[in-house]
């Protein structure tokens, strides 16, 4: 093998930004001392399709067409895979979400695809199951029509387990076995990792749980879980979440985050040590919103919870111990990686040098077409100089950067066009004129 080396990106899922940092210590303190680390890292979509397919792409939402109305990615969009492929890796991929494997087009490229629940006995858990089987519309509508009956529904069951169980350990474990086998053979891999522990419903323990003590708030606490991940405020005036159980609910996902920032680092340190030449990235595909900004969930929102996520780069030529406070969208980690594959990776390739701003994209969430029309929105905004600039509702708007209470709205508007009147590079200024006029275009055509 040449001093390339191997390139391992680690995705956890859902994963805020301030899960990680909102301590002063990101709790990865192997990763963290080999790393350098970006503290406005931002998304380019506000859930798992659109900003993974950006991250495979280089392209925002609306080139690579992968949004919530949309789904599948573009065929004729060659992915990051497909790329390393041709440069003579072997590209694997190990999940724990259903989104990224065929089902969306995100496959395209790979050599082999190990979903974990494939790999795992199916647990007992009547609880959990319950949530799986009913918090999911489209798993309901199968049960109504009898595709449990008739076994169609195998796969949707098994792959609910990374729902009720934390088999994070599970994947990093089969991690390096893959990397043990590839040295072996003498190749090089590309290693695509999607971990589901701080995801809904957020993993605080190795099977499903709930935090609450009293049968009351136990009830509270499981409807709370179920109204966010069925997203019952978009279709209904009704208020479904109590603040103390957002509240409940956010702190779920910190406690996900202690329990798996131990074997991030851990495999951290086995691969940083055993594979000094090799790119290690870890981020979030994007965060997640517990009443942030009048948000709830993923779908729809462009919002500091939803879309700034944590990102830790490591590996021959990467500064150790480093910080980097300049904004920089995650879908450029595509160049870093693609370039990675033919020498020692640069962060110039995430952007630092054009400092252009980082574009943050979504498309409204059709609730089977029960949304009601104050939340049919598409949304664009870009990040610069300490705010992010939101066009919402044919109007701009200005929030400063940084997580708010969650029972503020911290988005004010104001006149004019941030993209003209704002003192912006003319070459930074002509892409966010492109990527903004690509949006409406996108927007106006679904």
């Amino acid at each position: 093998m040449d001093n390339t080396g191997h390139i391992i990106l680690v995705i956890a899922d859902s994963l805020r930004y301030d899960t990680v940092w909102g301590g002063g210590h990101s709790r990865l303190n192997f990763l963290q001392s080999r790393s350098t680390t970006f503290h406005n890292a931002y998304s380019a979509g506000c859930w798992t399709l659109p900003s993974t397919a950006s991250i495979f792409t280089g392209l925002s939402p609306h080139e690579h067409g992968s949004t919530t109305r949309t789904r599948g990615l573009d065929s004729s969009i060659p992915t990051l895979a497909q790329h390393l492929k041709e440069q003579g890796y072997t590209t694997v991929q190990l999940t724990a979400n259903t989104v990224t494997t065929h089902i969306f087009g995100l496959d395209r490229g790979f050599d082999r695809i190990e979903p974990i629940w494939r790999f795992i006995n199916p647990t007992k858990n009547p609880l959990g199951n319950f949530i799986v089987l009913f918090g999911k519309r489209r798993i309901r509508k199968k049960l109504l029509n009898g595709d449990l009956l008739t076994g169609r529904m195998t796969e949707d069951l098994r792959a609910s387990q990374s729902w009720i169980r934390s088999l994070g350990n599970y994947q990093l474990d089969r991690a390096f076995r893959v990397l043990e086998e590839a040295d072996r053979e003498q190749r090089k891999v590309f290693l695509f990792i999607n971990l589901m522990e701080t995801h809904f419903p957020y993993h605080i323990d190795n099977k499903f749980r709930l935090r609450s003590r009293s049968v009351q708030d136990k009830y509270n606490e499981m409807k709370s879980l179920f109204h966010l991940v069925n997203q019952s405020w978009l279709s209904s005036e009704r208020q479904h979440f109590q603040i103390n159980f957002l509240r409940l609910l956010r702190n779920r996902q910190k406690i996900a985050w202690r329990r798996l920032s131990r074997f991030i680092d851990i495999f951290s340190e086995v691969i940083i040590t055993k594979y000094p030449e090799s790119l290690l990235v870890f981020t979030s595909d994007h965060g997640d919103n517990f009443g942030d900004e009048g948000w709830n969930y993923h779908f729809g929102n462009v919002t500091e919870a939803g879309n700034r996520v944590p990102l830790f780069v490591a590996g021959p030529n990467i500064p150790a111990n480093r910080e980097i406070k300049q904004p920089v969208s995650i879908r450029n980690l595509f160049q870093l990686v693609r370039n990675a594959a033919g020498r020692p990776p640069h962060l110039a390739d995430l952007g630092l040098e054009s400092d252009q701003p980082p574009v943050l994209e979504s498309f409204w969430y059709d609730k089977n077409g029960q949304t009601l029309a104050q939340f049919r929105e598409d949304k664009f905004a870009f990040v610069h100089d300490g705010n992010r600039y939101i066009m919402r509702g044919n109007r701009w708007r200005k929030s400063a950067l940084g997580v708010r209470d969650s029972a503020l709205v911290s988005s004010e508007d104001i006149d004019g066009d941030p993209i003209y009147d704002l003192p912006l590079y003319p070459e930074n200024r002509k892409i966010l004129i492109e990527q903004f006029d690509g949006f409406q275009r996108f927007s106006r055509s679904i």
